[in-house]
């Protein structure tokens, strides 16, 4: 087996021709049966799986875990090992599924090899393969963040909207990896956002969950509510409070979230962050203003509530700010920085100037051109003529925006090179 992983193609030959050694014994010390055509292809040896296979070697021999030679070339990239095996198989072993119902297509969809990817698919491989969990290669490919694989599935006609046995779509396994490029691709595809898991999740619930802050602020500027509930009334404030996190509990609460919102058992997230022990989440609901003698519908507050699982004490200190949100913590201590730091008057005069600069809307220019009035805006078409037309504008007109401006008090003509003067 060394000579077959470190391809030593003459030693192989030796052993198949002189010492008659079966093409198909396999490995034994590491106790998962890979053969010597599994072992050739795991580190792309490909001259002595060409030396295997002509020898006799079956490319459909299983390992321990179910895994043809195919699926091992797959899940290392060896595209020309992949090639030579596909030769000498049939259409329907290149969809021979291991122990867990993955096929060579989710392996390299898994680890994103998209070449191997692109040969399965030129050989017939199926794409709508599911393995003992209901994913397809897509749901896999969302997973692990390969916008490659997604591209090349998504030209090859396969549904983006596809659910696999728990029902989630490729978009919640994307959201709940964190796989914010995968997210972007599948949401520009038309995936739809609003596709429910059998737990009734959306997408932006399994980011709410995971605490995969990048893609559920993605999905809700795409439309989803911030307040969404599932089957149970929860929102992604509740799964975020269940799960412990802060990240997006604390940038939903900052962006008005309701922080009192019941679910269909009148627990709040607060009441939920009591539930499960998360002190953080319970002090960052603390923290903006949440309603702690609200009763859910046992007639709990959310300190009941802790006493009730256990964790009284932790939810005392949260209450106490002994325990913090982070983010809480930081704000804070920026806010009590400010305070004790006010901006000087020289500050406040800068920004004042940058303030008025920046909110205040560009004016309106009427230029004539050739004889006639034309109104341009800042934002108009960019154009040779525009480009012009503000060149005629009087210097006056333009507003104050130049930097030496701010701190020297004066307009500098933006025509003319400012210079220091040396007394």
């Amino acid at each position: 087996m060394t000579a077959t992983e470190q391809g030593d193609t003459e030693t192989v030959c030796k052993l198949l021709d002189e010492l008659h050694i079966t093409p198909d014994i396999a490995a034994v010390r590491e106790g998962l049966g890979h053969s010597a055509l599994s072992l050739a292809s795991t580190y792309g040896q490909t001259s002595v799986a060409a030396e295997l296979l002509k020898n006799g070697a079956n490319p459909c021999l299983v390992s321990g875990v179910g895994r043809i030679p195919l699926h091992d070339a797959c899940i290392n990239g060896h595209l020309e090992a992949a090639q030579l095996l596909t030769e000498y198989m049939t259409d329907s072993d290149l969809n021979i599924q291991d122990n867990s119902g993955q096929a060579a297509v989710h392996l390299a969809a898994f680890n994103g090899e998209t070449q191997v990817l692109k040969l399965l698919i030129q050989k017939g491989a199926c794409l709508t393969i599911v393995d003992k969990k209901g994913r397809q290669p897509v749901h896999l490919a969302a997973s692990r963040n390969f916008v490659g694989i997604l591209q090349l599935l998504f030209d090859s006609g396969v549904d983006f909207d596809s659910q696999c046995f728990s029902g989630k779509t490729p978009l919640h396994y994307a959201a709940q990896f964190g796989g914010l490029e995968a997210v972007k691709f599948l949401v520009a595809t038309d995936c739809d956002t609003t596709l429910e898991d059998k737990s009734s999740y959306l997408p932006a619930h399994m980011a709410a969950k995971f605490d995969k802050l990048n893609c559920l602020k993605f999905l809700i500027k795409q439309g989803t509510s911030i307040d969404a509930k599932q089957r149970t009334g929860k929102a992604s404030t509740h799964i975020a409070s269940c799960h412990g996190a802060f990240n997006v509990l604390h940038w939903l609460l900052d962006n008005r979230a309701e922080v009192n919102l019941q679910d269909n058992d009148g627990n709040t997230p607060a009441h939920c962050a009591a539930q499960e022990g998360k002190a953080d989440c319970f002090n960052c609901c603390a923290q903006h203003d949440a309603n702690l003698d609200l009763l859910n519908a046992k007639g709990d507050t959310p300190l009941d509530t802790a006493k009730k699982s256990g964790h009284p004490l932790l939810m005392a200190k949260a209450v106490a700010n002994v325990v913090m949100c982070p983010l809480c913590l930081q704000k804070c201590q920026k806010e009590d920085y400010d305070r004790k730091h006010p901006p000087t008057d020289v500050e406040k005069s800068i920004m004042a100037i940058r303030n008025k600069a920046y909110a205040s809307p560009l004016p309106k220019y009427n230029v004539k051109l050739g004889g006639n009035k034309v109104g341009l805006k800042p934002d108009s078409a960019r154009s040779t003529k525009r480009n012009l037309a503000l060149k005629e504008v009087a210097v006056q007109d333009r507003p104050h925006r130049d930097l030496p401006a701010k701190y020297f008090g004066e307009f500098v003509d933006p025509n003319q090179t400012f210079q220091f003067k040396m007394k």
